[in-house]
């Protein structure tokens, strides 16, 4: 009788993570047709730009306020089941609109809750992520891994707004949602089948484990006693400020559509086209993985986005500028984004990576959910106004952006775009940022545990055998006696 002994082989290294990856993208299209959808359908109920707004208020609020405690949980956790909570928390989220919305129940506030909940979980997620990458594959695939991973967050971005129209006449918010909690069951199996090594425990990691608050900052003390990756992270959180000003729903959008007479088709054509521009730098990424100066990799990007890609978007009056505008900031994106974690990656400890990870977005992102509500008040109040006919800023300005309608937006946006310029040149010639991946040195990944036993097996065996060997030089008299004290 024949028997076969058939034992299936989880996927581990890049093979695993591509295996995670692609569970996550499934899950990342579906979640972005719904983030979509969910405006339309609050702006359906409120006819307000506030409540849909709202939305992301909660979602990076939420994010911000537990991104620091989520890097606890992360180095003290196993990282897999960090990575599945935001997939739990959002399946269970879906399940809870889908089945108020079945019964005719559903409200907006409840898209808020769930909003919290989903920011929570992201909180865990990213981080988690970032961190995982160090235990599953080699230090010269970082750059390619992270590369992989920066397209989770590009790709969907054109599927996204794409099918969301479409789907939403066809199949409503019911389908949508549907869809949505399928996807993430579909990754969560994903993510669950894959084989992620445990996390090296590290000296100066053991030495950190203190009070639950003090650890929680610990990964911003850990940023802030090194000048180099402080500076970074300043950059990142200045150009973030300028950028999301910039790029944000109330000045963006308010531009385009108020110089185009409201054609929301050429927006969509420019939202497509950044994401398009994004995806494309992150494959290149993934297949190339050559950065060998992360941190000039960082400032360079910095600046070539903002002054070839948010100024000249800002100074644009057509299609085509504006295409070429937000191809060459997106393009930029992935790369500032990929660097900044292979150079995290390694120079920090794996098992304080979820804590300096978290501590590393919370810097970055701290500006984020307040930069619409920047946008709007200055755009509104302060650039537009100035910028129409008669304006205080029109004979200053108006050669560069043009005056009337959208002309105060623009501004606005050039304005960021050389803010975020001078945020890169500062770092350039900082020489502690310039230079902090050499500066700073690389963790010594601990050799495996199997590895370390072998070693001290041999060193009690070669000391037993020295033993041996000098008290037979004792025995025959070759070697005297030490003097008794």
């Amino acid at each position: 009788m024949w028997r076969f002994n058939f034992r299936l082989q989880r996927p581990n290294g890049m093979r695993g993570l591509f295996v995670i990856w692609l569970g996550q993208m499934i899950s990342g299209i579906a979640s972005s047709i719904t983030a979509v959808a969910l405006p339309i359908w609050i702006f359906s109920i409120t006819d307000s730009g506030a409540a849909v707004g709202l939305l992301e208020f909660f979602y990076f609020g939420s994010y911000l306020l537990v991104v620091l405690f989520a890097g606890i949980l992360i180095d003290r956790s196993d990282r897999k089941t960090m990575m599945l909570m935001y997939d739990f928390l959002s399946l269970s989220g879906m399940a809870i609109l889908l089945v108020l919305q079945t019964v005719g129940l559903l409200e907006v506030w409840h898209l808020y809750v769930v909003a919290v909940f989903q920011g929570v979980g992201f909180a865990f997620q990213s981080p988690s992520y970032s961190a995982a990458i160090t235990t599953m594959v080699p230090r010269k695939q970082y750059i390619r891994a992270n590369g992989l991973m920066s397209l989770l967050y590009d790709i969907p971005g054109i599927f996204g707004p794409l099918l969301a129209g479409m789907m939403y006449l066809i199949l409503g918010l019911n389908g949508i949602l549907a869809i949505n909690l399928i996807a993430f069951v579909i990754s969560i199996g994903f993510l669950l089948f894959v084989e992620i090594p445990p996390t090296p425990q590290t000296m100066e990691g053991e030495l950190s484990h203190k009070k639950f608050l003090n650890e929680a900052i610990y990964g911003i003390k850990y940023i802030f006693q090194r000048p180099g990756l402080l500076g970074l992270q300043l950059i990142f959180f200045t150009g973030n400020l300028f950028s999301g000003i910039a790029l944000s729903v109330a000045a963006l959008y308010p531009m385009i559509l108020l110089r185009t007479g409201n054609n929301t088709e050429t927006l969509g054509v420019v939202q497509s086209g950044g994401a398009l521009a994004a995806v494309v730098a992150g494959i290149f990424l993934t297949t190339w993985g050559g950065i060998k100066r992360p941190a000039r990799a960082i400032i360079l990007g910095w600046i070539l986005s903002s002054l070839l890609g948010i100024t000249l978007l800002g100074m644009g009056q057509t299609l085509m500028i504006w295409l070429i505008a937000i191809v060459i900031n997106s393009i930029f994106d992935p790369v500032v984004n990929v660097a900044l974690d292979a150079l995290l990656q390694a120079k920090t400890p794996p098992d304080l990576q979820g804590r300096v990870f978290s501590a590393s977005d919370f810097i970055a992102q701290a500006m984020i959910p307040f930069t619409p509500l920047l946008a709007g008040y200055f755009g509104d109040r302060i650039f537009e106004p100035a910028m129409h006919t008669g304006g205080a800023l029109v004979n200053t300005f108006g050669w560069l952006v043009g005056t009337g309608p959208g002309s105060g937006f623009g501004l606005l946006i050039l304005l960021c775009g050389v803010g975020g310029t001078l945020v890169g040149i500062a770092g350039h010639l900082t020489s502690s940022i310039r230079n902090v991946d050499q500066l700073l040195p690389d963790f010594q990944r601990p050799p495996p545990i199997g590895m370390i036993r072998r070693i001290q097996s041999l060193k009690t065996r070669k000391s037993a055998r020295k033993i041996r060997r000098v008290n037979r030089r004792v025995l025959r008299g070759r070697t005297p006696l030490p003097p008794a004290e």
